[in-house]
C-alpha cells in the first residue's frame, strides 16, 4: 500500500492535469461501489456476478458516451441560449432529476459512513445508525451553512488517494488468494439461477458506476475536450477495477460463504478472509470515501438548486433543504430502498441526457440519434424496472 500511496501522492501525478481531472468523477463512480459491489452481486447470482457488473459497466459507457457529445455540442448552445425550447426544457428538467439525485447519493454515502463507523464500534441499533446519519446531515449542513464548504475541497484530493491505494491493495491480495492452494480446492456452492428478477435488481445498482456525469459539471475548471477525456478515463479504469474486483472475489465466497442475510458493511466479513489488515483498510476508506463523497456532492447539490432557482435560494441556504430532505429520507427508508431510488433518479437524469442528445442529433448525425434513442430507451427501463435489493 505504501507503494500505492507515494505514486499518487507524487508531485508528477498529483500536478499531472489529466490526472486531477479524472480524479473527480473516478472518486465519484467508486466512492461506495466498491464496498458493496462484490456481496451484493454474489447474493444475487453467484458466479454469474462478473457477467452483471460487466452489463453495468456497459451500460453505464453507453450513457457516458451520450454525454460525452453532449459535452461537445449541447453544452454550448445550452449556455448561450441558442438551443431549440425543446433541448433547452430537457436539460432544465434532467438538472432537476440530477439534483433529487444528489439528495439521494447523499444520504446513501453517510447511510454507508454510520454503518461502517458503527460496526468498527459494534454497535448494532437501527435507531443509532440512522442518528448518526442525522448528526452528520446536521454538522456538514451547519459548517456549510455558516463557512461554505469549498474549505473541505482539500478532503477530497486526498481520500481519493487513500482510497485507491487501499483499493489496489486489495485487488494484489485477492490476486494473491485466487492462485493460492485454499482457493483450487473444488467446494460444493449453491447454483444461483440468473432470471428477471435477478437482472431488474441488478438495474437497481446503477449508482455503484454513476458519478462519471460530474466532469460535465467542471467547465470552471477544465476545457470540454479535457473533461471528455478525463470522464472517459475515469470510466475505463473504474470498470476494471470492478471487474477484477468481482472476479478475484468469487473462491473468497466459494470458501467462506457469507451464510446471513447480507447487509451494507458484508465486505468487511468477507475481506478478513483474504489478509489480516482488509478490514482494517476497508474500514478506513469507507470512512474517508463516504465522508469526501457526501461534501463533494452536497456542495454540487447546492450549487445546482441555487441555479435552479434563479439563486432565489442560495447555496449555504440550499445545504439545509438538503439535509432536511435527506434527513426526511434515513428515517423513512432503508438504505437498499435509498439505493434503488438513487438509481432510479440518476436513470432519469440519464434519460433526459439522452433526450437531449436525440434532439440534438436529428438530422445531423443518423448513427448518434439512434443510438441516443437506444440509449434512453435503457434508461427509462432502469427507471420503471430497476428493483431494490431486499
Amino acid at each position: 500500500m505504501t507503494l500505492f500511496l507515494v505514486i499518487l501522492f507524487s508531485k508528477r501525478v498529483m500536478r499531472n492535469r489529466v490526472w486531477t481531472a479524472t480524479m473527480t468523477p473516478l472518486a465519484s463512480i467508486i466512492g461506495s461501489g466498491f464496498l458493496i459491489a462484490a456481496p451484493l452481486l454474489n447474493e444475487l447470482s453467484g458466479d454469474n456476478a462478473p457477467y452483471l457488473m460487466l452489463i453495468l459497466c456497459i451500460a453505464s459507457f453507453c450513457v457516458g458516451e451520450v454525454i460525452r457529445w453532449n459535452i461537445m455540442s449541447v453544452e454550448s448552445i445550452v449556455e448561450k441560449g441558442a438551443g431549440s425550447k425543446k433541448i433547452l426544457l430537457s436539460e432544465k428538467v434532467g438538472e432537476w432529476a440530477l439534483a433529487f439525485a444528489y439528495i439521494l447519493s447523499i444520504t446513501y454515502y453517510l447511510y454507508l459512513f454510520s454503518s461502517f463507523f458503527l460496526r468498527m464500534t459494534h454497535i448494532y441499533n437501527p435507531v443509532i445508525e440512522k442518528g448518526v446519519v442525522t448528526l452528520l446531515f446536521v454538522g456538514i449542513s451547519f459548517f456549510g451553512h455558516q463557512h461554505g464548504l469549498n474549505s473541505l475541497e482539500k478532503i477530497e484530493s486526498i481520500s481519493v488517494n487513500v482510497k485507491l491505494s487501499i483499493i489496489l491493495t486489495i485487488l494484489v491480495a485477492l490476486g494473491v488468494y485466487h492462485f493460492s492452494p485454499e482457493a483450487s480446492i473444488e467446494v460444493m456452492k449453491e447454483t444461483k439461477d440468473f432470471n428477471f428478477d435477478t437482472l431488474f435488481i441488478s438495474l437497481g445498482l446503477l449508482i455503484m458506476v454513476q458519478g462519471f456525469e460530474t466532469s460535465r459539471y467542471l467547465s470552471e475548471k477544465y476545457s470540454g475536450a479535457l473533461r471528455v477525456k478525463s470522464m472517459r478515463n475515469s470510466q475505463i479504469i473504474s470498470s476494471m477495477i470492478y471487474m477484477l474486483l468481482i472476479i478475484l472475489f468469487i473462491p473468497v465466497f466459494d470458501h467462506h460463504p457469507l451464510g446471513e442475510k447480507i447487509s451494507e458493511t458484508s465486505v468487511i466479513d468477507i475481506g478478513k478472509f483474504v489478509f489480516v489488515l482488509a478490514p482494517t483498510f476497508l474500514f478506513a476508506a469507507a470512512m474517508s470515501s463516504q465522508l469526501s463523497a457526501a461534501i463533494a456532492d452536497m456542495g454540487g447539490g447546492g450549487g445546482l438548486f441555487s441555479e435552479l432557482s434563479n439563486k432565489r435560494i442560495n447555496s449555504k441556504n440550499a445545504y439545509l433543504l438538503i439535509a432536511a430532505s435527506g434527513i426526511f429520507l434515513v428515517w423513512t427508508f432503508d438504505i437498499f430502498k435509498i439505493i434503488s431510488f438513487a438509481s432510479k433518479a440518476f436513470a432519469l437524469y440519464y434519460s433526459f441526457q439522452c433526450l437531449s442528445s436525440t434532439l440534438y442529433q436529428f438530422r445531423k448525425n443518423h448513427v448518434k440519434f439512434v443510438f441516443s434513442i437506444l440509449v434512453g430507451t435503457l434508461c427509462l427501463g432502469i427507471f420503471i424496472l430497476g428493483r431494490p435489493f431486499e
